[in-house]
Parts: structure tokens; C-alpha cells; sequence
């Protein structure tokens, strides 16, 4: 096959990995100006892969060509590919914990940074001892004896990530509404077809397939977010007995800001929406990955957590009052946050919630008319 075939052809599936990504950019412009770090996180994984995808198609062009310049441009880009590969498999499972969790543990960090540390040791020893890859003399990417060690590290972080993200669905109680197979198996497949058949360029539109997977996930779920806290909303508790498979008994939490109007009056909305917002970064670091935030209305929350003892439940009231009085010693707001607390013990059927919120409801009140 000539070399202008060969051409045409590796640029057909990167073309369509960018005009994939170049319709997610455009058509979801307001996300990416949401100030959420979820969607700073979202905008840096496409503008990377679309940059990824520009860069494999130059480096295919200047794949063969003369002049010791060349040379330079070919190992310094083909390095940079390994370390973008790495750094967007870091970047996904930074996604998927902020989204999920609003926060990453400090182990997956570690993980993540061995990887890192690991490839840039990998790609700076390569440069004086090229057993991974190198460019001989014709100026043509070679792979080395030991290139498919880059490769694993690249399949060990998604595996990774899709068995931290079956972790927290497990210790959550069941609720699985991020596909992550939907963005998970086509990055791992291109890693896999391109390791087989060198000459492909492959994985990156498998990433721009994976990147739109998580978008169109993202519009299906928005009608179950509210748009001020990002944590689910009525629509979705009102809909939970479709959405989590698992029927074991659930604890439910209901809280109500104290003194939430008297805040709105006294430094206006803005101050209000920072309230509501502080409160439920406090209730999901609480919960973490064992339950559910949901705003239920206004000033009215619910953390459905996996356990069916109250003891445990006793335990995270307690752990909220103390998270929530650490907030109001470091804050140095005009205000204090507080709330009124009460939980039970349910299971997910329509009838039985509506029961338990009304139990829960009736010990919230009480607990706030002691706070009064």
C-alpha cells in the first residue's frame, strides 16, 4: 500500500475524533462556563484530546521525514503522547470522583501521582536508553522491546478507575447512573488495537467517542441535578425507586437550614446561595461514598446513606454538627451555619418514603424547636 494511502487513511479516524469533539465544544459552550470544577475538569479532557488528535496526525506527517531537526520534533512529540495519555487517564478519575464524591481521596491521589512519576522516569530514561521507543535513522517512529509498558500503565489506570467507580456504586447502596462503561471500553479498546496493529490511529478518536459518551450522560442526568449545588434534586428522590436496583433498607437523614431566611434578609440572595452551597459541600464530604445527597427544596435537604442502623446514622448526625462547627471556626463569615436533624430507617417504595420523610420530618422539628 503506498505511502498516500496509508496517509489518507490514518487521518480518516482522527478527523472524526475532531469533528466529534468540535460538536461538544460548540454545543456545550454553557457547561463548560459553569463555574464547577467537574466541568473545568470536563473542558481540559476535550481541549487535550482534540489537541492529542491534532498532534498524532502531525506526527504521522512528519513520520519518514529527512533533517535532524525532524528527529528532535518526532521523539519530543511522541513522548508527549505518552505523558498526555497518562495525565487524561488521571484527569478521568479526578473527574469521576469530583463528580461523584465532590472530592478525591488522598489514595487515589497517590496512585495517580505514581503513575505520573512513573511514566516521566519512563519517557526521561527512554531519551538516553530508547528500549521504549525510538527514531532511527530514516526519522521513523519505532517501537521499542519494552514499549508495551507504557501501554499497561495507561489500561492499569482506566481498570483501576472502573473498579473504584464499582466501589463507591457498591458502598452507595446501588446507585448507578454514570455509564462509565460508556467511556471506559473505548479508550481501553483503542489502547488495545493500536497496540496490535502500529499505524492505526486509534485511541484518540476512541477518547473523542468516550468524551461524548460522558456528555450525552451528563444531559440525561441534568433533569435529576439542582442547578445551584449540583447534588441531586426532588425530581430524582421522587423517581429513587426506579434509578437504585437494590431494595435493603436506607437511612434518611432530613435537615433544615436554621435561620436561612433571616441570612437572605440580612446579606441578601447571594449570601443565601453561598449557604446552600457550603452546606452540601459539608454534607458530601460527611456522606462521601456511602450515600446520596439531595436537595429537597429550598432549605431542605436529605442524605439517604447505605446502613440500616441507626446507631450509624446517630454517627453521622454527629459528624455533620462537627464538620458544620469546623466551617463556622475557619470561615470567617458574619454568619454561622446550623440545622436541624432527623433520620430513620426506610426502604425505597414510594409509600414507604413518603412515610419515612414524614417520621424524619417530625424529628427534624423537634430537634429544631430544641435549638430554638
Amino acid at each position: 500500500m503506498n505511502k498516500v494511502l496509508d496517509l489518507q487513511e490514518a487521518y480518516i479516524s482522527t478527523l472524526i475524533g475532531v469533528m466529534l469533539l468540535l460538536v461538544v465544544i460548540h454545543n456545550n459552550r454553557w457547561r463548560f462556563n459553569v463555574k464547577r470544577r467537574e466541568n473545568k475538569i470536563l473542558f481540559v479532557l476535550t481541549m487535550s484530546v482534540l489537541f492529542a488528535c491534532i498532534l498524532d496526525c502531525t506526527i504521522f506527517y512528519l513520520d519518514g521525514k529527512p533533517g535532524a531537526l525532524n528527529w528532535y520534533f518526532l521523539f519530543a512529540f511522541n513522548a508527549a503522547m505518552y505523558g498526555i495519555a497518562m495525565l487524561l487517564c488521571c484527569c478521568w478519575m479526578v473527574f469521576i470522583m469530583q463528580y461523584l464524591m465532590g472530592e478525591i481521596a488522598s489514595i487515589h491521589l497517590k496512585v495517580m501521582n505514581g503513575a505520573l512519576l512513573l511514566t516521566c522516569g519512563i519517557l526521561i530514561y527512554n531519551f538516553f536508553n530508547p528500549i521504549f521507543f525510538y527514531i532511527n535513522e530514516f526519522n521513523q517512529y519505532v517501537r521499542g522491546p519494552y514499549n508495551d509498558i507504557l501501554f499497561c500503565i495507561a489500561v492499569f489506570l482506566l481498570l483501576y478507575l472502573f473498579f473504584v467507580y464499582e466501589y463507591i456504586i457498591y458502598r452507595g447502596g446501588g446507585l448507578k447512573f454514570f455509564p462509565l462503561t460508556s467511556f471506559v471500553l473505548p479508550i481501553i479498546s483503542g489502547i488495545v488495537v493500536q497496540m496490535l496493529n502500529y499505524g492505526i490511529l486509534i485511541i484518540w478518536p476512541a477518547a473523542a467517542i468516550s468524551i461524548t459518551g460522558v456528555i450525552l450522560s451528563l444531559q440525561n442526568e441534568m433533569i435529576f441535578r439542582d442547578n445551584l449545588t449540583g447534588v441531586y434534586n426532588r425530581r430524582f428522590f421522587d423517581n429513587i425507586h426506579t434509578l437504585i436496583k437494590k431494595k435493603h433498607p436506607f437511612g434518611l437523614m432530613f435537615l433544615d437550614l436554621n435561620k436561612f431566611k433571616e441570612v437572605n434578609d440580612q446579606f441578601g440572595h447571594k449570601a443565601g446561595d453561598e449557604v446552600l452551597k457550603n452546606i452540601t459541600q459539608i454534607m458530601r464530604k460527611v456522606v462521601r461514598f456511602s450515600g446520596t445527597v439531595i436537595r429537597y427544596g429550598g432549605d431542605e435537604f436529605i442524605m439517604l446513606i447505605n446502613t440500616d442502623d441507626l446507631k450509624v446514622m446517630d454517627a453521622y448526625a454527629r459528624r455533620l454538627n462537627f464538620e458544620i462547627a469546623n466551617f463556622n471556626a475557619e470561615s470567617g463569615k458574619p454568619y454561622e451555619l446550623s440545622v436541624a436533624i432527623g433520620y430513620c430507617i426506610t426502604t425505597l417504595e414510594p409509600e414507604k418514603l413518603t412515610e419515612a420523610v414524614r417520621e424524619a420530618d417530625k424529628s427534624m422539628y423537634k430537634d429544631k424547636r430544641g435549638e430554638k
